[in-house]
């Protein structure tokens, strides 16, 4: 008995080793892979209801990752509706914002241009290495999308869901994705469950 008792407590231990544990929350793409982002006031691009900006954005190694929280410089004018704003990471295709595989709301956009948090609650996860785009849009008024701290790159914009126009070398709107490594399947925690049960087995017989 006591025999199976280190045996069990041993493979508890092995387990607990070699299962590799969740990292803390990380910066995982962004115009300046800073948190919170650093932009510019009054200087930033215009999203409407029929207006899209989108930018793309490379995700560090060490993952997949989750995406979980989206930071954004933005504002909208005094008098004007504008506190809605949609974001959406986008597959790469072809050079251009492709399908959808996030999508995520900000009711919280004040006339004064600060950086809003957005959690992202669904499951979106994010292969390391790997090109996406972060999609803006406000289903009414105006939202100020500020631009980042003298950031250029890519954007890309279109007017009523027709063809993405794309803008190279054009200044980069402020924004900033967390997240979180995805766990590795917990292998041998299985193998220590299947140990555990020819014990059980063993000692029953």
């Amino acid at each position: 008995m006591r025999k199976q008792a280190f045996f069990v407590s041993a493979v508890i231990l092995i387990v607990l080793a070699a299962v590799p544990t969740q990292a803390g929350q990380v910066v995982i793409g962004g115009s300046s892979m800073e948190s919170p982002p650093p932009f510019m006031e009054n200087s930033f691009w215009g999203v409407s209801a029929s207006i899209q900006i989108a930018f793309p954005f490379t995700v560090v190694g060490g993952g997949p990752y989750y995406a979980e929280e989206l930071e954004v410089a933005a504002y909208h004018y005094e008098g004007m509706a504008g506190s809605l704003a949609n974001f959406s990471i986008n597959l790469e295709d072809n050079g251009k914002p492709g399908q959808a595989i996030g999508t995520f709301y900000t009711a919280v956009i004040t006339e004064t241009a600060q950086v809003v948090s957005v959690e992202i609650i669904d499951d979106t996860v994010l292969s390391s290495d790997t090109l996406y785009w972060l999609v803006g849009q406000t289903p009414q008024g105006q939202v100020n999308w500020n631009l980042a701290d003298n950031v250029l790159g890519t954007a890309a914009r279109r007017v009523n869901l027709g063809d993405w126009d794309i803008l190279p070398d054009s200044n980069v709107s402020a924004f900033a994705i967390l997240g979180s490594q995805v766990p590795e399947p917990a292998t041998f925690l299985l193998f220590a469950l299947g140990g555990l049960g020819i014990i059980r087995r063993h000692r029953d017989g």
